[in-house]
């Protein structure tokens, strides 16, 4: 410790310790994020003052063990409340790769003058940690380490770090020979399975800690053959020069080096070697590392660019087959509703005839009338897509399938799928025709109505949930359906009806397609497009029915979620996810039948009704359910709302539809359907 620190230690301690460790609300408030990637900076907050901003700090995970004791990290104090760690590739390495849902409480530990000062959260209310999830993040540096070979230090076998007076090597890739392993450690009865106890670790003369956690790489306290078989079997290049752990690097080619980058810029020198000054222990060693051969370095933004080109490709390919196939489905409906025959000759059943009508309305003159603003004409159906597009991102498909689990994934899909009311307006008013003009002003003045009990509806499940997260949000629900939100109480289950309704709304669909009204408008706001540009609008209102049966699965019915399978259950196994996945397509195929059934039974409202309907009824509603979700959920104690669940399920759930299957079964004893003939 210099001598400011000292001076500014002997005054601040005085001061800080007055009150403040003592006392028992000296307590870690707050960890974030709660999902850490690789580079993250994790902020963790006190209620009370820290001692010394530069005193020596630790953040102990109180509940994450490895190599059977408590996983403690070293972070720095950085204001009067916080302390900040890296989320870096050593912690990873110590980890041992992704691990969700481990909820841990915290202690953050500052020494001053060799007492330690703990600070801990509470027991009670531990922090639901993702720690390096699968992301794209993720996806980018294995990208990248496949097509350069690595960075420098991945090519040498070695991790190094800032250290005092020079550059310390935190490890080296060092070959691993299992047979003399097993040979030295694996006592009778020999089972191929190395215990604590027969290593004998931590004692003198035993394996260190240390190394038996870097080989157990599943964490289970006993070392198999496939363990070790995933070790390296061939020495680095830095550990067949002679570099060890613990090594401190102070010259290179004779210059001082006290950092990494500095390290880093000798390889770009014109000599064939770099020699290495360590110290090591009392004495210093000299080591030649190769320079040639070190693995071109692709920045990471592009690598970055890249993939997330690729993955929203990937995510917008099937967007207009989802569109066409719900096409082909509701005209089918529609069809069997009225007795008649729907789509029938364009491939097997009919399935095809989408792609018959989309490629006809690309071969469409496309045409611009002479008076309108050919600019924000031309981008009025791409900006429509693009919003339902980007919702796509923030779906969890899968615990593995989703492009990017934001923290506030539900204000980022009400954001987005805002864009398309602008677009609306923007191709309205840019048509310059009167009757286009009138069906954007009618859609902007319906769209953002229902988005008021919409947004609402929402913020009740993320107050039951704590999060904004999508990911999140399908965790804290189970798979069976009395653990659904849609049953959490009575209040979630109108929520759910509300938003519902308003998304439909929100998507002119029938009975609220009144921005489209044929009847009315000519066509509404699209009256003047044609071709390929006039065919985005439908196929945004189409996709949008997955889009709702999608929001609607996962914030009220469980998601990807399997019955009676936990998410770890699922999170092991690729069939398991594969088997969400199925899970989640039938509950949004479920919803869009629905809409569908909706569409073709109800009647068009008129525009009185359709607001009086969303101010006069919506809106107070949704604040009573959000206010009702706060007080239930608050004032109850937990084990009246877990068995609450049943009661809401039987019900909500289980009488409503014992009720619609007697009538179904009354219409099918009363009505005798019509025997239609395909072949005609």
């Amino acid at each position: 410790m210099n001598l400011l620190n000292k001076a500014f230690l002997a005054l601040a301690l005085p001061i800080t310790l007055i009150g403040c460790s003592a006392t028992p609300d000296a307590q870690v408030r707050d960890l974030r994020p709660l999902q850490i990637e690789r580079g993250d900076k994790v902020t963790v907050e006190t209620s009370t003052p820290l001692l010394v901003i530069g005193a020596p700090t630790t953040v102990t995970f109180d509940r994450l063990l490895v190599g059977g004791t408590p996983l403690t990290i070293n972070a720095r104090a950085v204001t009067a409340t916080r302390a900040l760690f890296d989320a870096d590739e050593t912690l990873a390495r110590t980890i041992g790769g992704h691990l969700i849902d481990a909820p841990t409480t915290i202690t953050l530990t500052q020494t001053v003058d060799g007492k330690a000062y703990p600070y801990h959260s509470s027991p009670s209310d531990p922090f639901p940690l993702d720690l390096f999830p699968r992301s794209l993040r993720k996806m980018a540096d294995d990208v990248s380490l496949k097509v350069t070979g690595g960075t420098l230090w991945t090519w040498l076998g070695t991790t190094v770090k800032d250290g005092t007076g020079g550059v310390a090597v935190e490890s080296v890739v060092a070959r691993v020979n299992k047979e003399e392993i097993f040979r030295k450690w694996d006592t009778p009865p020999i089972n191929g399975r190395i215990t604590k106890e027969e290593a004998h670790v931590g004692q003198p003369g035993g394996m260190p800690a240390e190394e038996f956690a870097r080989y157990d790489i599943n964490h289970d306290g006993n070392l198999d053959e496939w363990e070790l078989e995933e070790q390296p079997q061939d020495d680095g290049i830095a550990a067949a020069a002679g570099l060890r752990a613990g090594d401190l690097i102070v010259a290179a080619n004779g210059k001082p080096v006290t950092t990494v980058s500095a390290l880093g810029a000798v390889w770009n020198t014109d000599s064939a070697s770099v020699d290495l000054t360590v110290k090591r222990g009392a004495a210093n060693a000299t080591i030649g590392l190769p320079r040639y051969g070190k693995p071109l370095e692709i920045p990471a933004w592009l690598i970055w660019a890249i993939v997330m080109g690729l993955a929203a490709g990937i995510v917008a390919l099937p967007v207009p087959v989802i569109g066409g196939l719900i096409v082909v489905w509701e005209r089918k409906i529609s069809a069997y509703m009225q007795s008649r025959i729907g789509p029938n000759r364009v491939g097997p059943g009919g399935w095809l005839q989408w792609l018959a009508d989309g490629l006809k309305l690309i071969m469409k003159e496309d045409l611009i009338p002479a008076e309108a603003d050919s600019i924000l004409f031309r981008a009025s159906p791409y900006l429509a897509f693009v919003g339902l597009f980007l919702v796509f991102m923030v779906i969890p498909f899968t615990g593995w399938l989703i492009v990017a689990d934001l923290n506030i994934g539900l204000l980022f899909i009400l954001s987005v799928t805002s864009l398309v009311v602008v677009s609306i307006i923007m191709g309205g008013w840019s048509s310059n025709s009167k009757w286009s003009l009138l069906g954007g002003m009618r859609s902007a003045a319906q769209i953002i109505s229902y988005e008021l009990p919409a947004s609402v509806a929402l913020l009740s499940i993320a107050t039951i949930t704590g999060s904004l997260s999508t990911e999140t949000i399908v965790r804290a629900q189970g798979g069976a359906p009395w653990n659904w939100n849609l049953f959490r109480s009575p209040f979630t289950f109108v929520a759910c009806f509300i938003y519902f309704v308003s998304a439909l709304a929100e998507g002119n669909r029938t009975p609220f397609d009144l921005p489209e009204a044929e009847s009315e408008l000519v066509s509404g706001f699209n009256t003047e497009y044609s071709g390929f540009r006039f065919s985005l609008f439908p196929l945004v209102e189409w996709v949008n029915l997955f889009v709702i049966g999608a929001v609607v699965s996962l914030l009220f019915l469980g998601g990807w979620r399997v019955p009676l399978l936990s998410s770890q259950h699922q999170d092991a196994s690729g069939l398991l996810q594969a088997l969400g996945f199925g899970v989640f397509l039938v509950k949004i195929i479920a919803i869009i039948f629905v809409i569908i059934w909706i569409r073709w039974t109800l009647p068009r409202f008129r525009v009185d009704q359709m607001m009086n309907l969303c101010w006069k009824y919506f809106i107070p509603i949704s604040f009573v359910c959000f206010i009702g979700t706060l007080a239930y959920t608050w004032l109850l104690p937990a084990s009246v709302q877990y068995f609450s669940r049943y009661v809401w399920f039987a019900a909500l759930g289980l009488g409503p539809a014992f009720l619609f299957l007697q009538r179904v079964r009354y219409n099918r004893g009363k009505y005798i359907p019509l025997n239609l003939n395909p072949s005609l």
